[in-house]
């Protein structure tokens, strides 16, 4: 479940789901929410995600699938910082 103390944002269908996000999905597993814990293949197509009803099992669907995507407020305010998210990352090649 959610923590309540952390406000989630519904963000674009379009844009890439992160580790971390919460979505809400349709088809068979319809309206249930869970927690994106992973992706497999290299276009992130198919998301693993896990579901509040059943927090011991992982469940692999296409993103397809997904009909909303929350991401937590801080994650979309530090993204929109480039100067940020470049300090986090060392430029310094060691040999």
């Amino acid at each position: 479940m959610p923590n309540d103390n952390q406000k989630w944002v519904s963000i674009d269908l379009a844009s890439l789901v992160n580790f971390g996000d919460r979505v809400t999905v349709g088809g068979a597993e319809s309206g249930k929410e869970g927690l994106v814990t992973g992706f497999i293949g290299k276009t992130r197509e198919t998301i693993v995600v896990q579901f509040d009803d059943s927090p011991n099992q992982s469940v692999t669907m296409k993103k397809e699938l997904v009909t909303q995507i929350k991401r937590r407020e801080m994650f979309i305010e530090s993204a929109g910082s480039p100067k940020k998210a470049g300090r986090l990352r060392s430029k310094r090649k060691y040999r």
